[in-house]
C-alpha cells in the first residue's frame, strides 16, 4: 500500500526506527504449547514509499513473506521487514514536512505499547515525533499509518 504520493526526500537510515525489530509480544505458554501462536509483520519500501503487512499468520516466516509480497505488489523491489512479532501488535507511523519524511515501527503486547514504541523509534531520527506519544500529535506532525494486532491478543 502506498501511503504518500511524494518522493522520499530523507528517510531514517535503513535501520529505521523499529521499536524492537525481533518482536515483543510475549508468547503465552499455554497457547504456544497448543500451537496457537499467531504472527505478524510490517515491511517497507524506501524507494516507493510503500508498505505491506501480515497478521494472524501461522508462522513467523509466513508473516514475513506475506508482508514482503504485499509491500512489493506494485513493483517495489527494496522492501525490508521493519518489525515482526508473535501474539501481539505492530504499528507503523510516519512524518512528513517540507524537508524530510520518515517512518517508525514498533511492536508490543497491545496496541498502545506498539504505537508508543513506533513513535519512540521515529523520534530517534525526527525528535518532534515523541510529542505524539505525550498527547501533542498535532505538534509532532507524526501520523499513524496502521496498527495491527493478532486475533489472540
Amino acid at each position: 500500500m502506498k501511503f504518500m504520493g511524494k518522493a522520499v526526500v530523507a528517510v531514517a537510515a535503513l535501520g529505521f526506527a523499529a521499536g524492537s525489530a525481533i518482536g515483543a509480544g510475549a508468547a503465552k505458554a499455554a497457547d504456544t504449547a497448543q500451537g496457537s501462536e499467531l504472527f505478524g509483520a510490517i515491511a517497507f519500501s524506501m524507494q516507493e514509499w510503500n508498505y505491506g503487512t501480515s497478521v494472524d499468520a501461522v508462522s513467523g516466516e509466513a508473516a514475513v513473506d506475506e508482508a514482503l509480497d504485499s509491500c512489493g505488489w506494485d513493483g517495489a523491489t527494496d522492501c525490508v521487514v521493519l518489525v515482526h512479532w508473535a501474539d501481539g501488535c505492530g504499528a507503523l507511523v510516519y512524518t512528513s514536512d517540507d524537508t524530510s519524511h520518515g517512518v517508525g515501527a514498533g511492536v508490543g503486547d497491545d496496541r498502545d505499547t506498539a504505537l508508543r514504541r513506533a513513535y519512540i523509534g521515529l523520534a530517534r531520527h525526527y525528535p518532534r515525533a515523541i510529542l505524539a506519544d505525550t498527547g501533542s500529535a498535532e505538534l509532532s506532525q507524526a501520523e499513524v499509518v496502521e496498527v495491527l494486532c493478532t486475533s489472540n491478543t
